[in-house]
């Protein structure tokens, strides 16, 4: 079983990319607050159709303002629940480095806890904040790394005046896809047939070399 706690006021819709991935033994738990309450139509779409079970925890209205209020709240839920599911994966969602001790010390306990700043990094196996174990798996990495760089480029230039607010949707299908027809059908998740063929033109020049047509 892997359990991801997402740090939704850190992260934001961009931190549940690969959600579409995940499978029925997976549980995703969201925390939000009343500043960090708010999804684009296609993550909650994700949501909906992801197999995985989701869980929502708002902060309180009593505890706005007090310094790194959902964080504190995150991190006594995953202690709670690592009494009770000792042989889970978990992940902590977020960019926020006030998780980093938190995680190392649990990781000197031989919890298996990591943390990633997308849910669609957990199928690497390897904590961010980790060297990698072997060049292979840093080989796999660097090639992500770069892909998602490539893409983020060619979006600024040939679809941010369109899909700007669509970005993170159109990033989770092509990162999961390794053909045309796979970005196709990821991108059909998401959007009507027009949009598609449009999506597919402007992305023509990145995508050339994938299999397929």
């Amino acid at each position: 079983m892997r359990i991801f706690y997402i740090d939704f006021e850190n992260v934001k819709d961009r931190g549940l990319n690969g959600i579409a991935k995940l499978d029925a033994k997976d549980v995703v738990r969201i925390y939000y607050s009343e500043d960090a309450n708010k999804m684009t139509f296609g993550t909650h779409r994700r949501i909906i159709e992801s197999p995985a079970k989701f869980e929502y925890v708002r902060m309180r209205k009593d505890m706005k303002g007090v310094k790194n209020a959902l964080d504190v709240i995150l991190m006594n839920d995953l202690s709670d629940r690592m009494i009770e599911e000792k042989n889970a994966e978990y992940f902590i969602v977020s960019d926020d480095g006030d998780f980093d001790n938190y995680i190392q010390e649990k990781q000197k306990r031989k919890i298996s806890i990591n943390k990633i700043p997308e849910v669609c990094k957990a199928s690497q196996n390897i904590a961010p904040n980790k060297p990698a174990s072997n060049n292979g798996n840093s080989k796999e990495i660097d090639a992500y790394k770069k892909k998602e760089m490539a893409f983020r480029s060619h979006f600024g230039k040939y679809l941010k005046d369109e899909y700007d607010d669509n970005k993170e949707d159109i990033l989770d299908a092509y990162m999961n896809a390794s053909t045309r027809r796979e970005l196709n059908n990821n991108l059909q998740q998401y959007f009507y047939n027009d949009a598609v063929s449009d999506i597919l033109r402007r992305l023509s020049d990145l995508i050339k070399s994938m299999p397929g047509r």
